[in-house]
């Protein structure tokens, strides 16, 4: 059947010129990046060459009688409804357990969640997300598994609490009060995560989303593509580029809620633990593209550790049909349920909402009338 007459709900809406005109670009586009995926394969052996030249190239061959540690994940959602009256915040965070089946321990989900209405503001979407970072943070850093992943960087909290210390300094609601009463923990605990000093639970963060091309930019890759994608493509199932230093072009600075002393001494030491960070890419399996895996810097050079990590993110990586480390699928499936039980929640608010009040239900439905829902 041409690709033009499929029926799928999701054209349903848009008219069928929109449709067509749509279609008929998949051609264009199909070619652009099959292209691009023969180039990276036509110079796959180039490529792989230079990995090998540069002391980057290694592989899991070498991994014997190492323990199987007990995993989990970290992961979050965030949203805020734009309702007529109000803009509705939503928060929350899940650690939950990876395969652990053979330790014949299971350890019981963990989790944080902050709801509450605010006054409009396009910028709530800040508030909304700093909050749910500093429940993640805080949530890895206190998690009983003795390998805890992180869903993104490692670096990602910082930069979003940067944007919501700027949002939340002439503002007194208690999303703000919330993000304040709550950073000292939050520090406390991301200096934990990124130190590997105090305990030795291992903390990995794997974004799936990356644009990092640090190793293609000192071998002179092609540019249209980051480390992750053409790593996936040239790298051999088991095979994995050795610990290389985070690098980073943001400017890490202080930045705090309140001033504070112990406050920027915690600071400096969680921007000295994120300038410490190591990067490796690993692709466990065939089925597997190329992980990105950061990792505080006592793990990466330290090669028993480093073999330990790799082991388990091996195992729990056994999954044809999912391309992640199983703990950071099951904590993505629950935070990606969060935001869309929205409306089940707000049912429930409206329905108490007219029992405990002698308010026109008219004027109720108005003013819980969702306009948009935004979140991530």
């Amino acid at each position: 059947m041409p690709m033009y007459e499929v029926e799928s709900p999701s054209f349903l809406e848009i008219p069928a010129s929109l449709v067509e005109q749509m279609l008929q670009k998949t051609n264009e586009i199909g070619g652009i990046l099959q292209s691009a995926i023969h180039e990276i394969n036509r110079k796959r052996q180039k490529f792989r060459l230079q990995l090998e030249q540069t002391g980057l190239l290694d592989n899991d061959i070498r991994f014997r009688n190492i323990d199987q540690l007990i995993s989990g994940g970290v992961d979050g959602a965030y949203a805020v409804d734009r309702l007529l009256g109000t803009d509705l915040l939503f928060a929350a965070a899940v650690a939950v357990n990876g395969m652990n089946e053979e330790n014949g321990k299971r350890i019981l989900p963990s989790h944080d969640v902050f709801v509450n209405p605010e006054k409009h503001n396009p910028e709530n979407m800040i508030a909304a997300r700093a909050i749910m970072v500093e429940m993640e943070i805080k949530l890895a850093a206190n998690a009983q598994y003795d390998i805890v992943y992180l869903d993104g960087s490692l670096t990602t909290a910082l930069i979003h609490m940067y944007k919501a210390i700027s949002f939340i300094e002439t503002l007194n609601t208690k999303s703000s009060e919330k993000i304040k009463e709550d950073f000292k923990d939050f520090l406390i605990s991301y200096k934990k995560i990124l130190e590997f000093k105090v305990t030795d639970k291992y903390f990995l963060g794997i974004p799936k989303y990356t644009s990092r091309n640090d190793i293609g930019k000192s071998l002179h890759w092609p540019e249209n593509y980051d480390d992750r994608a053409i790593l996936t493509l040239i790298l051999d199932p088991g095979e994995f580029t050795r610990p290389k230093l985070f690098t980073s072009e943001e400017g890490w600075h202080i930045r705090l809620p309140y001033e504070d002393e112990e406050l920027k001494i915690l600071m400096q030491d969680v921007i000295l633990g994120i300038k410490n960070l190591s990067v490796i890419y690993y692709k466990p399996h065939s089925w597997c593209p190329a992980l990105r895996i950061e990792m505080p810097l006592a793990i990466a050079r330290d090669e028993r550790k480093l073999d330990t990590v790799l082991y388990n993110i091996k195992n729990q990586c056994q999954t044809p049909s999912i391309m992640e480390p199983f703990p950071l699928y099951m904590a993505d499936r629950i935070a990606k349920h969060m935001a869309p039980a929205i409306p089940a929640y707000k049912q429930i608010i409206m329905k108490q909402m007219t029992e405990l009040s002698d308010n026109n239900e008219k004027d109720i439905f108005f003013m819980m009338h969702s306009y948009r829902t935004d979140g991530g």
